[in-house]
């Protein structure tokens, strides 16, 4: 079995996913580079797809991390380049860019399994088109709209505040958390010479993260509850164990969007689960040891035609964070004040 990993050199993901490999295949996948850099000789035509004269058409399995799609013809944003100046790096981009989707289209189009080939990442662009398509699977997502209408955006806060369910936002594309949204956000946000925004009421219950392989949860993280103890204590995971989780989502809901690899925020509502937002490419270099090295090994095992191992780590896992419990109740308590609305 051959397998290949397309990601920015130096990713940890990519590198921790080689050691991986080579303990449980015994050989290591072969390494390009996603940044297509100078010198990078590629390929597509009639004979196939080859990178720096390696045929891919051979791979078996490959696994793609750092790409993301886009606009090829707005530049991206680039606070140290001179637009009124000619600027052909950004036309060198532009075929870059044309050409490495072409490349990984055609690989999609091919029998190799791909993690995750572009047209996922194309369906998952807009937020809102994703949980849509989420949603015609069975799995229940949150309510949400994206506008940038003042009186749409006012309508909908006003009647899901009337209902007791508080508002978030969050961008209608891109990857980012959502947050609390009032009339001072809405004031600044919403407007018709301003992008549209995500929103959607918030439902009650924990916010917990699903990450998925081939259809298979194979990791479900719970953030602890909020509390106002005055006990200083780092960020916790809580490993939620499958066997006796029974608000979980079904792993073949990404499946079904063609999503081998991805994540998906949700909350464990009253009535079940109920998804926010889902992640096609997760980065998890940030998580804690014992779960970023359990991923890593799933992830190997599906690339290699296997089944993922199950967690043996430890149930409650704390990150090592600079804002400890005083000092981010000090931070909100603070934005607090910021956000609130002037006496009458």
């Amino acid at each position: 079995m051959r397998i290949g990993i397309i990601a920015p050199a130096g990713s940890p993901l990519a590198k921790r996913l080689q050691e991986k490999l080579i303990l449980l295949t015994g050989s290591a996948a072969d390494l390009f580079d996603a940044d297509l850099p100078e010198g990078t000789r590629v390929s597509l035509g009639e004979g196939g797809a080859s990178w720096d004269g390696i045929s891919l058409d051979g791979f078996d399995g490959l696994f793609i991390h750092g790409f993301r799609y886009e606009d090829p013809v707005l530049p991206v944003a680039d606070p140290a380049a001179d637009w009124s100046l000619w600027q052909a790096g950004h036309v060198r981009q532009q075929q870059r860019y044309s050409l490495f989707y072409s490349l990984l289209a055609r690989l999609e189009a091919g029998h190799q399994r791909l993690y995750n080939g572009p047209s996922v990442h194309l369906e998952g662009f807009s937020r809102l088109h994703q949980l849509e398509r989420l949603g015609l699977t069975g799995a229940r997502v949150a309510a949400a709209i994206v506008t940038n209408d003042p009186a749409e955006a006012e309508r909908f806060c006003s009647a899901h505040t009337a209902a007791g369910a508080p508002v978030v936002w969050r961008t209608a594309t891109g990857r980012c958390a959502w947050q609390i949204f009032r009339d001072r956000q809405r004031r600044h946000l919403i407007a018709a010479d301003k992008p549209p925004v995500m929103l959607a009421p918030v439902v009650p219950g924990l916010l917990r993260r699903a990450f998925v392989i081939d259809g298979q949860v194979v990791l479900t993280v719970q953030w602890a509850a909020p509390s106002l103890e005055s006990l200083e204590r780092f960020e916790q995971f809580h490993v939620v164990e499958a066997a006796r989780d029974g608000n979980g989502i079904e792993g073949r809901s990404l499946s079904a969007l063609g999503i081998r690899w991805g994540s998906a925020l949700y909350v464990a509502g009253p009535e079940g689960p109920v998804i926010y937002d889902v992640d096609v490419d997760p980065l998890i270099a940030d998580l804690p040891a014992p779960l970023r090295d359990h991923l890593a090994s799933c992830l190997a095992a599906g690339l290699a035609g296997g089944q993922p191992p199950a967690y043996e780590g430890p149930a409650v896992i704390e990150r090592d964070s600079l804002f400890l419990r005083r000092m981010l109740r000090i931070q909100f308590e603070m934005e607090q004040t910021k956000l609130a609305e002037p006496a009458a």
